[in-house]
């Protein structure tokens, strides 16, 4: 009897322990969490210790797309993009609150045609580029609401890192234009599921397949020398213009834009599309503006153009075409067509249509 009085005895206890071990514990880990949530700051911030960089950091975040899951959003260029500081013409989209996000100068000249500022380094908070992007501000109900537009939306993270460089001065690190990293690959490579430019227009010399046909508009796209060259082989139809950049050639064809030539002939490019964003046709005209420095700085005069190679006949109308209106032999070679691609389906937005 004794023995099962003992026995249960300490049954009890090492219940009584644990219990009392189980309650303490969990005393200290809410005291614990308590004691972290009065400490915790309520801002999230950057915990980055580099100094933040507007090319590197910030601008990616607006001229990129944002995926969550299935849903993906717009990039911020794709409704913003109308610059106010290179000297371009006839921008046939009009963008949304007159406003672009594709360089440090047009976010820092603000929205409405540069007369709203969105940056205020004395007072990150207050600044309009945080509040769209937090979904905050007294105006909010007055607009679109929290941007992007629909989601998803910029992490705390994100719009930490964003703030961070608004508080250490909102500086501008932008390199200035480069041929190679930010003409060559737009003239090279796919842009937006379109056929590369360089698949119609590279240079004839390359041209030694029989299947393959004459470059369209006898235009080499693959090589600085080439753009410089113009179109036309060696008649050097100009394709960029340094005086006036927005009416160059291989702008107006990139935005669709008539030109001097036969408007039956005048389509924009690439053929067929997609179609270059502002945002991509802006990185072409500020390389023109800057004065179309070749991959190691070289002035356009510099640039050898002696392997143009002759125009076939019946090619090189200078439209872009390739529609063989030259004299000759009366024949036309024919030339690659890329199959078309179909358009992107124009976004419906609350204030108007974004192409």
């Amino acid at each position: 009897m004794n023995k099962n009085r003992k026995k249960y005895f300490f049954i009890a206890a090492g219940i009584i322990v644990s219990v009392f071990w189980a309650t303490s514990l969990i005393h200290t880990v809410n005291a614990s969490s308590q004691s972290g949530e009065k400490g915790k700051d309520t801002k999230i911030k950057f915990s980055g210790k580099k100094k933040v960089s507007f090319t590197n950091d910030i601008l990616p975040l607006f001229v990129k797309s944002r995926k969550v899951g299935k849903q993906e959003s717009f990039p911020c260029i794709k409704c913003h993009f109308t610059s106010l500081t290179i000297e371009s013409s006839g921008v046939p989209e009009n963008a949304m609150t007159e406003f672009n996000m594709g360089s440090y100068k047009d976010i820092i000249a603000g929205a409405d045609a540069g007369t709203e500022p969105i940056v205020d380094t004395d007072d990150p908070d207050k600044s309009l580029l945080l509040q769209r992007l937090k979904g905050e501000g007294d105006d909010l109900e007055d607009t679109d609401g929290r941007m992007p537009y629909a989601g998803p939306f910029f992490t705390k993270k994100e719009i930490a890192k964003i703030r961070k460089w608004i508080e250490e001065g909102a500086e501008d690190d932008t390199p200035s234009p480069d041929f190679n990293r930010d003409v060559l690959p737009l003239l090279t490579e796919s842009v937006n599921g379109s056929v590369p430019c360089k698949q119609c227009h590279y240079n004839n010399n390359d041209a030694t397949s029989k299947e393959r046909s004459p470059s369209q508009a006898c235009m080499d796209l693959s090589r600085w020398e080439g753009v410089i060259s113009g179109a036309d082989g060696t008649e050097h139809e100009a394709l960029i213009d340094l005086e006036n950049p927005s009416d160059s050639l291989i702008i107006k064809r990139l935005r669709g834009q008539s030109t001097e030539e036969d408007a039956e002939k005048d389509h924009r490019m690439p053929f067929g599309g997609p179609y270059f964003t502002e945002y991509e046709i802006q990185k072409i005209e500020r390389w023109i503006a800057n004065g179309a420095k070749g991959p190691n700085g070289e002035d356009p005069s510099e640039a050898d153009t002696s392997d143009a190679g002759e125009c076939p006949e019946g090619e090189g109308s200078g439209s872009g075409s390739g529609s063989g209106s030259g004299s000759g032999s009366g024949e036309s070679t024919p030339t690659p067509t890329p199959t078309p691609t179909p358009s992107p389906t124009p976004v419906v937005s609350p204030v108007g249509v974004v192409e």
